[in-house]
């Protein structure tokens, strides 16, 4: 199933174009507006029109990487590209490591209604539809769980928010079960936890599917545990903290650790981690969004390794696909 056909079926070479065209405008923003990328610019002796001249999407490995301690490290206000009276969303974050200060995620409206349209995309990639009942582990104060109920809700699904608190889950799920599961796997191996207690787990349910939101790559030992514990078709979605929604990496096929890079709205190049120069075959997946308007992320270093999946896939999308390597 598709939810916009006409851009995840897109040609490449329309894509090329199309993600041409929003690179020099989101790099000219990022430029005119952010301090962060203003300073980082300019210490590369690059300005507008330099940026401007900037129109093949190669070209982007002239400016300089963010590493997502580096993001953590700097003022959120650094990234900001417009007064607070525009934005419609701020959330507090912090890298999936822990390590730094907390940082503020910015996001006007037409913010979130292009991460509503990624994650709708993702929600149907896995099956769901109008007549789906989802249950979501966590709450508003998570602007990734926040994107995916908005998401449910846009495609129509019946949408049960369980909050965070573990102890009063199993009673909610008492009230109505849910066929679709959605969480971080902490969450739903903790609601696995409070349903043993129970007398039964999550394998004893009648789901058709489990979505795992991830925060970062899972080990090869998780990932086994995690498709070992139920029957249920199991989908595996990024949701990087320092990119603040789980909208950019749409999964296809249950069980597998692979993913469409959405690439009308992101930038993808996969780098030699140690050198930072393009990698052919595997290396680290760096990002750069193509329509941010609060804030822009400019090569940002993702720390996931992957590597592209050449043939076309057999769900008909056409956006590039990458392979997660677990470490």
């Amino acid at each position: 199933m598709f939810a916009n056909p006409s851009m995840e079926q897109i040609a490449p070479e329309e894509l090329r174009a199309l993600q041409e065209k929003r690179l020099q405008k989101q790099l000219r923003w990022a430029a005119e507006k952010s301090a962060h990328y203003r300073e980082a610019f300019a210490e590369r002796g690059m300005n507008g029109q330099s940026l401007k001249e900037l129109k093949e999407t190669g070209a982007l490995q002239a400016l300089p990487l963010l590493s997502a301690a580096d993001f953590a490290g700097r003022k959120s206000f650094d990234f900001l590209t417009m007064p607070l009276s525009s934005l419609l969303r701020i959330s507090q974050m912090r890298v999936a490591s822990g390590e730094g200060e907390p940082f503020v995620h910015f996001a006007t409206n037409g913010d979130i209604a292009h991460r509503i349209e990624l994650v709708t995309r993702s929600l149907v990639a896995c099956g769901l539809h109008n007549a789906s009942l989802a249950a979501v582990l966590g709450d508003g104060a998570d602007s990734r769980i926040m994107d995916v109920h908005y998401a449910l809700e846009f495609i129509g699904a019946a949408t049960m928010m369980l909050g965070t608190e573990p102890e009063r889950w199993a009673e909610q799920m008492d009230l109505v079960t849910p066929e679709t599961l959605i969480g971080t796997p902490e969450r739903l191996l903790a609601l696995d936890d409070a349903l043993l207690q129970r007398g039964s787990g999550l394998s004893e349910l009648p789901l058709s599917r489990i979505i795992f939101l991830h925060e970062s790559a899972p080990g090869a030992e998780l990932a086994a545990s995690l498709q070992a514990m139920t029957s249920a078709r199991v989908y595996h979605m990024l949701a990087l903290p320092e990119l603040g929604t789980a909208a950019l990496f749409l999964p296809c096929e249950p069980g597998e650790l692979a993913f469409h890079l959405q690439e009308d709205f992101v930038l993808g190049e996969v780098i030699d981690p140690q050198t930072g120069e393009p990698a052919e075959t595997a290396g680290e997946l760096v990002l750069t969004t193509l329509l941010a308007e609060a804030m822009p992320l400019v090569r940002l270093r993702t720390g996931l390794y992957v590597e592209p999946i050449p043939a076309t896939c057999t769900c008909g999308r056409s956006m590039r696909r990458f392979r997660l390597v677990l470490p």
